[in-house]
């Protein structure tokens, strides 16, 4: 393992040749069905993965969970080969997306989801495994959920096990997420607050996280009779764009033509939305294209492996898109639209 940039990037690059081409994915686009989507995926990097699937499911289902599988045993082999500080920022960002797949499992476990569909809405790129998190889809409750990340030591049971006596009484699940959402992002800042330039890039990107987290928070509150105070509560500090005064001005619009117009002109969307749902979406979008990008950067910085690992949980997106797409019996050009092209 190592903290060498020059190293770790050069076997990131290798890893980032086994990416599907644009002509690739286009190539699976067109597949006439699902079964056709499968065997020509199964030529590629992800035939391993697809292969083991199938050993033990059919159809939509082996298909997602290869694609999961796949996309766990990258992040975790991008692991094994950074330690020390890059290990450390790395982890900074793989925390990330536990910290939204336990945020799916609990919105299951609320809204009594079964475990497909659940799985069906998680990204396995972080350092809980397909394994772990297939375990927590499968657990009774959230005091479940919690005990679970206790018994493997999670930095996320505390705030998780601290948040349940509000939500047993309430059953408000944006409180459990609130209490998550701010251990998450103050631990990741502390790790990031002092450095060099790695972690500036890193802090930058927590930075553009927390905005796309309080955008969502305060359009799907806009609406609910909150007071400013019960209403602020929700605002996650930290961010870059949706400051403290945003979020009360956006979650207190009074339709979303408004909430457009009060929405800071500096979130550069890469289409202008329709709905608050399309907002959220579009702006989530952008972020992922903008750290995608970050891979063209500094040959000898931790640009690299950053932009590879969004690089590559587009891909699995774009895939998990078009697999659902064909099983449903979408259209290719349904489908060429939602597509989000590096």
């Amino acid at each position: 393992m190592s903290s060498d940039y020059g190293y770790i990037n050069a076997r990131v690059r290798a890893m980032k040749g086994r990416l599907l081409s644009r002509e690739a994915l286009y190539e699976l686009l067109a597949a006439r069905d699902l079964a056709a989507f499968a065997d020509t995926l199964s030529s590629t990097d992800f035939g391993k993965d697809l292969g083991e699937a199938f050993s033990r499911a059919f159809g939509l289902s082996a298909v997602e969970e290869g694609l999961r599988r796949n996309l766990c045993r990258t992040s975790a082999k991008l692991l094994t080969f950074a330690d020390g500080r890059a290990g450390e920022l790395l982890g900074v960002i793989l925390e990330r997306w536990d910290l939204e797949n336990i945020k799916a499992v609990l919105r299951g476990k609320h809204t009594r989801l079964s475990k497909s569909d659940i799985l069906s809405g998680v990204m396995p790129a972080g350092r809980l495994d397909e394994a772990r998190i297939s375990e927590l889809a499968e657990a009774e409750d959230a005091k479940a959920v919690a005990d679970m990340l206790a018994t493997w030591h999670s930095p996320f049971a505390r705030p998780l096990t601290k948040a349940l006596s509000v939500y047993a009484q309430d059953n408000r699940l944006a409180n459990l997420e609130l209490a998550l959402d701010r251990f998450y992002v103050s631990a990741a800042l502390e790790t990031v607050k002092k450095g060099d330039r790695n972690a500036a890039l890193i802090r930058g990107i927590l930075k553009g996280q927390i905005d796309v987290l309080n955008l969502g928070t305060a359009l799907r509150l806009r609406g609910e009779a909150l007071e400013e105070g019960p209403l602020v509560k929700y605002w996650v500090p930290g961010g870059e764009k949706i400051l403290e005064r945003h979020f009360l001005s956006l979650a207190r619009a009074e339709s979303f033509i408004q909430t457009l117009a009060l929405a800071p002109p500096s979130l550069h969307l890469l289409e202008k939305p329709e709905d608050e749902a399309a907002f959220e979406r579009t702006l989530s979008r952008a972020f992922a294209l903008r750290c995608a990008r970050l891979y063209r950067g500094d040959p000898l910085a931790i640009n690299i492996p950053v932009g590879y690992l969004w690089m590559k949980t587009i891909e699995v997106t774009n895939l998990r898109l078009i697999a659902r797409g064909k099983a449903y019996g979408l259209s290719q050009a349904e489908l060429e639209k939602e597509l989000l092209l590096v």
